[in-house]
């Protein structure tokens, strides 16, 4: 279906050629929709998660509040 192996996936621009080669198999009749749906699911919260990290160093920045790399962003205490 895809030539990104799981390993490999570290770049949204990866995330997405995974998920246009997911919804090409299932044109394809290679995925099936139960499948692709739960594979939106988990892409989706991968957005999600980038999107929020994104919005909270945006603050952070106007705030003048020091950053953590991308992705390194803590949770919990």
């Amino acid at each position: 279906m895809s030539n990104v192996k799981v390993g490999e996936l570290k770049t949204t621009g990866q995330l997405r050629t995974m998920l246009a080669n997911a919804a090409k198999g299932v044109l394809n009749g290679d995925l099936d929709t139960e499948r692709a749906q739960a594979l939106h699911k988990l892409a989706k919260n991968i957005s999600d998660s980038l999107y929020s990290e994104t919005k909270i160093a945006m603050f952070r920045r106007e705030v003048g509040q020091e950053l953590e790399p991308f992705g390194q962003l803590p949770i919990g205490e």
